[in-house]
């Protein structure tokens, strides 16, 4: 079994930025929402009106592919940043979109960008 997560890196229009690792591929702002280190983010930045998403995916193993679940990226934060530069640990693809504000609530500006490698 392999297991799919990404280094995701949001950066506010206010100059704030926070980087941080999630399960599987986040796409649009609901796929983050669940997320400790994005909730905190979003609550330290309430003036953010803009906020730009990358996300570097990975996938650490061999065999059928699993979004890591909230365990395994919690093991693999705990391993250090060294820890993507494993041989076991494989780039998957990149990705980028925004998210802005609308009446004081974050919505997806537009579509992501998705490059994957396999």
């Amino acid at each position: 079994m392999a297991v799919l997560f990404s280094k995701v890196t949001v950066s506010a229009d206010n100059g704030a930025n926070e980087s941080f690792l999630c399960g599987g591929i986040p796409e649009r702002e609901d796929h983050l929402k669940n997320w400790i280190k994005y909730q905190n983010f979003m609550k330290d930045n309430p003036d953010a009106e803009k906020v730009e998403v990358n996300v570097k995916s990975f996938v650490y193993g061999d065999g059928e592919i699993l979004d890591a679940n909230e365990y395994e990226v919690a093991y693999f934060t705990k391993r250090g940043e060294d820890f993507l530069e494993r041989s076991t640990v494989k780039p998957y693809g990149e990705s980028k979109f925004e998210i802005t504000a609308d009446n004081g609530d974050m919505e997806e500006a537009e579509e992501p960008i998705i490059e994957m490698q396999r």
